[in-house]
This record gives structure tokens, C-alpha cells and sequence, in this order.
């Protein structure tokens, strides 16, 4: 059967004041319980860590709810890290969890991990397009989750690097033949011919090409108009072919294979190993503030997510929506209460701490601020890692274009078969070609399946 995530484009990720919104509209009185000192003890599951936010997003939950303890576990959001999740879920040790990517939040809508909100949700007169943008992530038409969080996505440049190579201003706009250019320039060689430094690198997630035709139609890049995959559209298969001349044959990128293979991260390769100039990601601003692990001798310049024609319109500018939040729990546990209260301030006044770790709140009642202060402490402080400027003009820009998902038809396979067939094409097993055509085949069966 065809599941559909329910998600409006149009004002998804806006964040105005709260005095900017219409007059009459309430997304604030439902957020509070009548008795604020109820207690509880509940776990809320995260891949944060205190020092990213979270320690003064439970101390802000606290200066309210004095008498809810909130023990915060921080997970690794990968395969393992999601696993054992799940695990601790079903053994009834989470409670609160924020789930990172629509694939995450998905499986666990499916297997019944979370509870079902669509009551208390109608009942308290949550009106959820007026607060998150969206008539809410429903599936199977029942409430779940609340959307919590969002992804700018951009590219992290070493100025360092890109001075050296004499590239000059930082683009506003670049084509990807453009960032393939300059990823060639800042690309430096042993006196053997190896590479030294590479130039450029994808981030480490395999399904990263896909975005290049996500930025174009600004939705659903594993899916075509008619409802089969998208994999045999030509733009898909120049996006593949791209990163496997950069990686493979040029050798401008590091190559997704020793990422996947050695279980390395974007931050490791440009901030720490050095082995990469600039980086296509969502996150990197989070980890340069942490000068104990990541202590660099550069500043990062940031430059907008490269289109395929200058002039289009670019969907992967804005900022998309990620992370959902839910409560995993028995409903008649004596602690629900104390976990409800904290899903709903989290999934409000407190997402705004998710900027601290580089991600963007999606709550229309955030307070307009500055990113900087929130990472960095001030804008003063924060020159000493960024080129500010740029900061600004690209990351978490929430009135540009953003890119959303909202077709899910055996979305769980279709995304695992895309992980392992473009590892096949990174790993040079099979040509992109080849692998693609193979994976539109699988991909197309497990849609039609699922009608």
C-alpha cells in the first residue's frame, strides 16, 4: 500500500517572531501545562551530546519543570547506533527520541516504536500547520512524531586552501563544474604525482548526488512525477558519473569508499585529517567551535549548494526539514505526563539549542537570533573560525527555496538499495551506469510492490 508523509513546501521552515504572526493565532498556550510542577523522570534519546546544546536545552526545561528529571543518552546515528536504539526501545529504556532522517523516523513509525499522538494532538487543539509550517509527518493518517529540526545544506571551504589556489571572492552562486574546478585547483600532490590534500569531497552519506536532482525539482529525489524511482533520470546519472570522476578517475574528491569503508565523517576528513579543502554537508558549522577535538589553524568560508545552470532555482539552498520527535513509552506509564510535557517544549522553545550541534530549529514561534551567538558565543568570537560574512549569506537561510520529501512508497528499501548500489559504482565494482540500471530495476519492484 502507498504510504505518503504529509508535508507542505510553502512556509515550512520560516522563523519570524512570534509578534509577526497573524493576530489571532495561538501556537504558544497549548505548549505549557496548567501545573508546571509535575514530576517525572524520563530518558530522552539523542545523537547530541550535553556540550552541543542539550545540557542548556534540559537547564531551560528545568528553570520551568523543576521537578522532571531529564536524563539525556546520546546515540551515534548510524546503522549501529540506530539498532541499538530500537533495541533499547523495545526493552522500554527510551522515552523521549529524536529520530535523524526521514528514513530513521519512518521504520520506526512502521514497526509501532513510537506512540500514536493523534488524540492528545486533537484533544489539546494543537494546530500544527500553524507551528511547524506542515499539517504534521503523519503516516497511515496517525500522528507520531512532531517536527523538530532541519538541515542547511552547503559547502565548507578552507580559506586557506581556497586563497592558495587564487579562486577569489567566495561564489554567491557556482555550477557544479564550477566546484569541480575549483576542487581540481585546491587539490595538492606528493612529488610522486599522489594526492596530498584532496580538493573537494561529497559528504560522507551515500545518497548525496540525488541532491543534485533534489535541487532542481525540489522534491522527492528518489522518486519521478509518475511514482516510479527516479534512478534512470538522466540527472541522476550524471550526478554519479560526476562523483565517480571525482573520486575515482581525477581524484579531485575523497572517495566515499574509504569513508564507508573506514567509517569516517566529513569533520574528520576536513577538519581534523586534512585530507579534504572543501566539503559538501549540512552540519559542519557544529564541530568548529569544539577546538578540543577539532582545533584547526584556518577559517571556513561557506558557498551555496552548486546548481546544474546558473539561474535556476535552487531547492537545496533553504533549510530541509530532518529530525522528528516522539515519545516511546507505554501510554499508561506514570511517567507519560512528565514525557509529554517535555516533548512538547522541546518540539517548541527548545528546539531553537538544536543550532548550537549546526542544525536549524523548524518551530514558527523561534525568536529570530543569531546562529553565530548560539555557536560561537558572539559574532566577535565567532571571526575567529568563520568568514561571517558568508556564514550569513548561506547557512540556514530559511526564506530560500527548500527541498522536502513526501512520497514514501517502500521508501525503507528504496533508500537501502540505493546505499548499496551506488557503493558499487564508488567502489568501482560496477560502472555507474550499470549500477544505476540495476538499481532502477530493484528499486521500480519494490514500489510496485508496495501499491
Amino acid at each position: 500500500m502507498k504510504k505518503v508523509l504529509c508535508l507542505l513546501l510553502a512556509a515550512l521552515m520560516l522563523l519570524p517572531t512570534l509578534a509577526a504572526f497573524a493576530e489571532g493565532e495561538d501556537i504558544t498556550s497549548w505548549i505549557l501545562e496548567d501545573d508546571t510542577s509535575i514530576s517525572g523522570e524520563i530518558s530522552f534519546w539523542m545523537p547530541f551530546k550535553g556540550s552541543q546544546g542539550m545540557d542548556a536545552l534540559i537547564a531551560d526545561f528545568n528553570s520551568i519543570y523543576p521537578n522532571i528529571k531529564v536524563n539525556l543518552n546520546t546515540y551515534n546515528n548510524n546503522s549501529d547506533g540506530n539498532l541499538s536504539v530500537n533495541t533499547s526501545i523495545l526493552a522500554g529504556e527510551v522515552d523521549v527520541l529524536a529520530s535523524f532522517g526521514l528514513s530513521n523516523a519512518y521504520k520506526r513509525w512502521e514497526a509501532g516504536l513510537y506512540v500514536d499522538l493523534t488524540d492528545l494532538v486533537e484533544e489539546e487543539g494543537i494546530d500544527l500547520v500553524a507551528n511547524w509550517g506542515s499539517d504534521a509527518f503523519k503516516y497511515d493518517d496517525c500522528i507520531y512524531t512532531f517536527p523538530c529540526g532541519g538541515l542547511s545544506y552547503y559547502v565548507a571551504i578552507n580559506m586557506n586552501a581556497w586563497n592558495a589556489a587564487g579562486l577569489g571572492e567566495l561564489p554567491t552562486e557556482w555550477t557544479w563544474d564550477d566546484y569541480f574546478a575549483a576542487s581540481k585547483a585546491m587539490t595538492e600532490y606528493n612529488e610522486d604525482g599522489t594526492v596530498k590534500v584532496y580538493g573537494g569531497s561529497s559528504y560522507h552519506s551515500q545518497n548525496y548526488y540525488t541532491y543534485v536532482y533534489g535541487s532542481l525539482v525540489g522534491k522527492n529525489a528518489y522518486y519521478d512525477e509518475d511514482g516510479t524511482c527516479s534512478f534512470d533520470n538522466p540527472v541522476i546519472i550524471k550526478a554519479l558519473q560526476d562523483e565517480y570522476n571525482a573520486e575515482i578517475v581525477d581524484k579531485i574528491w575523497f572517495p566515499k569508499s574509504i569513508y564507508r569503508g573506514d567509517n569516517l565523517q566529513s569533520q574528520q576528513t576536513f577538519l581534523v585529517e586534512r585530507t579534504c579543502n572543501s566539503s559538501l554537508t549540512p552540519n559542519m558549522v557544529r564541530f568548529l567551535p569544539d577546538t578540543a577535538n577539532y582545533g584547526v589553524d584556518f577559517i571556513t568560508g561557506f558557498a551555496p549548494w552548486p546548481v546544474i545552470e546558473k539561474g535556476q532555482t535552487n531547492y537545496m539552498s533553504g533549510v530541509s526539514p530532518f529530525s522528528h520527535a516522539g515519545i516511546c513509552m507505554d501510554p499508561d506509564d506514570e511517567d507519560f505526563p512528565a514525557a509529554w510535557a517535555f516533548l512538547k517544549w522541546y518540539s517548541t522553545y527548545g528546539v531553537k539549542y538544536l543550532a548550537a550541534a549546526g542544525h536549524q530549529p523548524n518551530w514558527k514561534g523561534t525568536e529570530a537570533g543569531s546562529a553565530l551567538s548560539l555557536l560561537f558565543g558572539s559574532e566577535e568570537e565567532a571571526a575567529k573560525f568563520v568568514d561571517v560574512e558568508s556564514f550569513k549569506r548561506v547557512v540556514g537561510v530559511s526564506t530560500n527555496p527548500s527541498y522536502y520529501e513526501d512520497e514514501l512508497t517502500a521508501y525503507s528499501k528504496v533508500n537501502s538499495l540505493m546505499a548499496e548500489y551506488t557503493m558499487y559504482a564508488l567502489n568501482d565494482v560496477m560502472s555507474p551506469e550499470e549500477a544505476l540500471a540495476e538499481l532502477t530495476k530493484l528499486a521500480d519492484e519494490a514500489i510496485a510492490a508496495e501499491r
